[in-house]
C-alpha cells in the first residue's frame, strides 16, 4: 500500500496559517486542562502521520498501533512542545522513533526491500524539481511503488521530504542523524532511481531553503 501523493501543494510553502492556528487554539486548551482539544490535533494529523509510519513498518495493522502509540506519547508530552516550532515535524519525531523501535524489535525486514525497481518513463518538460512533479502527478503512483523498493533509510528520507513535505533539518531531528546524513540519503535514493528513470535530468535538485544542489 503506497500513500498516495499529494497533488498540487508546492513544497516550498510554509505551514498554512489556518492550520497554525489551530495547532496553538488546541496546545493552549490542552494545557489549561481541556484534554478533550487534543482531538482536534489527532484529526489533523492521523492520515498524514499513518501515510508515514506505514511506509516505515510496512503493515497496515502494525502502522496503526504505532500511530496510536505516537499519539498517546504526544498527549503524554504535549507540555514539552514548544509553540515557536511547527508542531508537525515535533510529531513525526515521535512516530519515527517508535517505528524504528518497532522495527528493531522485530527485526523485520520486507521482501520488497530487495524487489527490482521497474522503468517509468517521464515525457513532459516541465521545469522545477522532476522527482516533485513526478509525485504530485498521477503518474507519480508509479513512482511511489519504486520508492518503496528503496532501502529503508532511503524509502523514509525521501517520502518525509517529498510527500511529508519536511524540512532536511526536521528530517534529521525525527531520524536522530545529521542534516549531511538525511542529505545523503537523499542523493543515494535520487541516484538509485536516476538509473531507472528515463529522460529525467535533474533529481539531485533540493529545494531553495534547503540548500545548494547536489548531484
Amino acid at each position: 500500500m503506497i500513500p498516495p501523493a499529494q497533488a498540487g501543494r508546492n513544497p516550498t510553502a510554509a505551514v498554512p496559517e489556518s492550520e497554525t492556528r489551530t495547532v496553538r487554539s488546541a496546545v493552549q486548551a490542552f494545557r489549561r486542562g481541556e484534554g478533550e482539544a487534543f482531538n482536534r490535533l489527532v484529526e489533523l494529523y492521523q492520515g498524514r502521520l499513518f501515510g508515514l509510519v506505514l511506509m516505515m513498518v510496512r503493515d497496515p495493522c502494525e502502522a496503526e498501533e504505532v500511530t496510536q502509540d505516537a499519539f498517546v506519547r504526544a498527549f503524554t508530552r504535549l507540555h514539552l512542545y514548544d509553540e515557536n516550532r511547527p508542531f508537525y515535524p515535533w510529531l513525526a519525531t515521535i512516530a519515527v522513533r517508535l517505528s524504528q523501535t518497532w522495527l528493531r524489535q522485530r527485526a523485520r525486514v520486507s521482501a520488497r526491500e530487495t524487489t527490482p525497481l521497474r522503468p517509468v518513463i517521464d515525457e513532459r518538460n516541465a521545469g522545477g524539481d522532476p522527482l516533485s512533479k513526478l509525485i504530485a502527478d498521477q503518474g507519480g503512483r508509479q513512482l511511489w511503488r519504486m520508492v518503496a523498493a528503496l532501502p529503508s533509510g532511503e524509502r523514509t528520507a525521501v517520502f518525509m521530504y517529498y510527500q511529508q513535505e519536511m524540512k532536511i533539518i526536521e528530517i534529521a531531528r525525527a531520524l536522530g542523524v545529521t542534516p549531511g546524513t538525511v542529505k545523503t540519503l537523499l542523493f543515494r535514493a535520487r541516484r538509485r532511481l536516476r538509473k531507472r528513470i528515463g529522460g529525467i535530468d535533474g533529481l539531485g535538485a533540493y529545494r531553495a531553503q534547503d540548500g545548494e544542489k547536489q548531484v
